[in-house]
This record gives C-alpha cells, structure tokens and sequence, in this order.
C-alpha cells in the first residue's frame, strides 16, 4: 500500500503551504482527504485529489470561493480570502470565525434547541434572499460562537436557485437544486424531545412524497457519498491485494457490535490509494491529535477496547517495539487482525471483556503505555479500570466525561504530566499523560 507515502505528502504540502504551526481542526468523515486547518488567523480547507474525495461534492473549492464572495454581506457567513489550486492539491482561504461552542441539536434541552432553530432559520433566510441554498445544514456546519451569534459554514454543497426554491431546500429539505437535502433545518428539528413522535411521522411522509415525486431511492444522498461504481471499486482494489484484505476487514467491521447501535458501518472512516474505507468517524483527525504528542518507539503498546485496532497499527508503523489489542467484541478483532495483515504490521489481538470478574489484569502485564479511547463510559466498574491504568508510565484517554472531570481522574490515577491533545469530532477532548505516582488509586 501507498499509505505512508500519501501521509508524508500530506505532511509536506501542509509544511510548505501552511506553515509548520498549522492545526487541523477537522477532517471529512466521507474522505480523510479533505481536511480543515487553522492557521495563523486564517481557516484552510484542503482537497487532495483523488476518487474519493470528489466524489458526491456538488462543488469544487472554486466554486465554493465564488458563492461566499456572493454572501459576504451576510453575518454569521465566514470571509473568504483566497482560491489556489497547485497540482492534485486545492485550497480555500477563510478568516478565522469566533471559536465556537460545541452544537448539536440533536441531544439539546428542547428550549434552547428552538431558540437556536429560529435564530439559524434567520441566518439562513439571509442566505436565500441572495439566492443561495446550503445544502448541508448538519450540525457540524452550524454553530453558536462566542460573542452569541450563529455562524454558517461549509458551503460546498451549495447551489444557485430561486429563493423560494432555497428555502424549501433548507428548510424543508424538498428536492430543488438537483437533489434533495438530506441535511435540512427540519431534519435536525424533528429529533427534538417532546415533539420528535409528530415530526418524524411527517418526515416520512414528505420522504415517501419526494420518492414518488423523483423516483429515487432513500439511500440516493449516503450512495453518491459512500459507495462508488462496483467495476471502479473492484478494480481498483485488485490493483492491490492489501486494500482487497483492508476492505474485507471494513466489510466485517461493518456488521460488527462494536459500532453505533444500529449503525452497519465500520467504527473509523480511512482513505488509502484514492479509495474511501467509510465510518462513523474520521481516523485520521484522532491520529494526528496523538502523533505530534505521543513517542511510541521502542515502546509496548496495550490498546483497550482496540475496536479495528487502527491506534496499534499506527503505533507499529511509528516504531512500537510491541502492540496489543484487546476488545469483547470477537468479530471486530477479526477485523482488526486483517487491517494489520494489509497494513504490514504484527499487531497482536485477544478477546478480554473489561467488566468480566475474571482476573484479566494479572494477564496484561509489561506495557509501557495504556490506550482508552471512549472506553470507560462503557465500563461499570471504572475504577478497577483506572486502578491499571496507573499502574502504566503513560496514557492516551478519552472519555465521555467533561474535560474538568477527565483531568481530575488522571491525577486521581497518579499522573501528573498531562497534556490536553486537542477535541475529537464528538467535541471530546483527548489527553497524552505521564509520570504516574505509585500507590495512587481513583478514589
């Protein structure tokens, strides 16, 4: 595989264009080869041309350059500064937005999630006077900043319309400007507490409705996304028996427990030789978070709850002397085992159930770090947990806890070296920790 090539020149446009303090801030779960940077005062979107990662886009960066000139008059709407296309790379200049507090509005108490409907629904309607739908009002492009205004942002799913045309689009998320939105403000809205039962019965409806409408099938928004024409996709996986092996571990992944229930969909999103492995969530912004921070070599490496193991095999790839992996569940451990066949490294897996009273800490002994990334939420006995974790030098956590409360159980656990790494796409924020004190349990 061309992986680490396609990292390194990750690393080397990044350095030559960006500037070695440039941050990633996001990364597109439908391509890793779409990601957003910050630097300096500046917001830098970067496309690497490839299948993927122009695939089910209605608009390239130029495109999506010229329709926010069109809006700058419009508050909440970032400023755009510059367009640049070099070679297989393109990237889109922004000013740098009030940082924003996290948004979902989805799980939001039903008050604050009107107030902030109508206050979106204002910024919106501004948008469409000027003859311009979103198209892709998820809530990750929609946010409250800090000075208390909403901000609107990602625009490469935008089109050109009438207004009236926009607002249904964005609103209502009917089918004008080429296809529907699946992203629509009545989309978040009808997942609100209390009203949720009503919403969705009409939602179906106005899903069945368009169907008849436009004869095309519910899944047509996550097929342009996801899933690309089986003779490129077979073709391109024959060119390499390492993606063949890579995308039958995503295929087991998939079907596995170890992912959102309900969800048939691999836990992490990779892209690897222009092919998108699809998931729930972007790998590659978690592993540049850690990377910078962490040392793994020479080092041994015990992954809890390794789900695809994709944390052990980058550690490998980076030096580790030694990596294992350990998960209840047994099919996504399958998986894992050929994601590190395809990968090249010797990444070692076994079935261990954290909450089993079996003794499974006597048997996990001589590593010199332990990984738990959004493992303990899970876990009702935490503390016996945290007890081995600080038993180890170092750490890598991530919990569903605030980032106060996660800090405060890392010293708990002995460590006194820790190092914030920066949030996840699930607002949550990592952490790299050292030096433990000896004989310090959570209490």
């Amino acid at each position: 595989m061309r992986y680490l090539q396609e990292q390194e020149a990750w690393d080397r446009f990044v350095r030559n264009s960006l500037g070695e303090n440039a941050v990633l801030v996001s990364v597109s779960k439908f391509s890793s080869d779409c990601r957003v940077y910050r630097a300096n005062d500046s917001i830098v979107k970067v496309r690497r041309f490839t299948p993927s990662s122009i695939r089910g886009r209605n608009n390239s960066f130029e495109d999506e350059y010229l329709i926010m000139q069109q809006l700058s008059s419009v508050p909440g709407v970032p400023a755009v500064r510059s367009y640049k296309r070099v070679g297989e790379w393109e990237q889109l200049e922004m000013e740098l937005m009030p940082e924003l507090d996290g948004y979902d509005p989805t799980f939001g108490n039903p008050r604050e999630t009107f107030k902030d409907f109508w206050d979106i629904v204002h910024v919106v309607i501004q948008i469409n006077r000027l003859g311009c739908s979103h198209g892709d009002l998820h809530w990750r492009n929609v946010g409250r900043n800090r000075e208390g205004g909403i901000s609107v942002f990602d625009f490469d799913q935008a089109c050109l319309a009438s207004p009236w045309r926009c607002v249904v689009r964005d609103i209502l998320g009917l089918g004008t400007c080429e296809r529907r939105c699946e992203f629509s403000l009545f989309n978040r809205l009808r997942y609100v507490r209390g009203i949720g039962f009503l919403l969705r019965a009409l939602a179906r409806l106005a899903r069945e409705l368009i169907m008849f409408l436009s004869r095309t099938g519910p899944s047509y928004t996550q097929g342009v996304h996801l899933a690309k024409s089986p003779f490129m996709q077979r073709a391109m996986l024959q060119a390499d028996p390492a993606l063949e092996t890579l995308a039958e571990a995503w295929s087991i992944a998939s079907l596995s427990k170890a992912s959102a229930p309900d969800a048939t969909i691999a836990y992490y999103s990779i892209d690897i030789g222009g092919i998108n492995f699809p998931g729930e969530r972007p790998w590659i912004l978690r592993w540049e978070r850690i990377r910078k921070n962490v040392d793994f070599k020479g080092k041994r490496l015990l992954e809890l709850g390794c789900n695809m193991g994709l944390l052990s095999i980058h550690a490998k790839l980076s030096g580790a002397a030694f990596c294992l992996g350990i998960d209840i569940d047994k099919d996504v451990l399958l998986a894992a085992n050929l994601a590190s066949r395809a990968f090249g490294t010797d990444v070692e897996h076994r079935p261990v159930d954290l909450g089993d009273s079996f003794r499974w800490e006597e048997e996990l002994n001589g590593f010199d770090i332990v990984s738990a990334l959004s493992v303990l939420h899970w876990i009702e006995d935490k503390e016996r947990v945290w007890s081995f974790i600080s038993r180890h030098k170092e750490v890598i956590y991530e919990g569903h806890e605030s980032e106060q409360e996660a800090e405060g159980n890392l010293r708990r656990a002995g460590f006194t070296h820790i190092v914030p790494l920066g949030t996840t796409e699930r607002n949550r924020q990592m952490f790299y920790a050292s030096h433990k004190r000896v004989g310090v349990q959570l209490c």
